[in-house]
């Protein structure tokens, strides 16, 4: 059971920087172009990362709901 105000990203933030990191690497890239026939989109890794940092930082209550709204 959750106790009132102690929300916490889904995952920690290294997770996210990881997940983008990879997204980004030449392999993943390279398979998904010819997988896929395009490049992959890692702007939500990014954006997942820029949230959960912010929030890290500052407890800021939209970094708390963008990251909600993603998992």
């Amino acid at each position: 059971m959750a106790v009132a105000g102690s929300w916490q990203p889904p995952r920690p933030c290294e997770v996210y920087r990881a997940e983008w990191e990879l997204c980004r690497s030449v392999g993943h890239v390279l398979h998904h172009y010819y997988v896929h026939g395009k490049r992959p989109d890692c702007r939500q890794w990014l954006r997942d990362l820029t949230n959960c940092r912010e929030w890290e930082e500052s407890r800021s209550a939209e970094a708390q709901v963008s990251l909600d709204l993603r998992v």
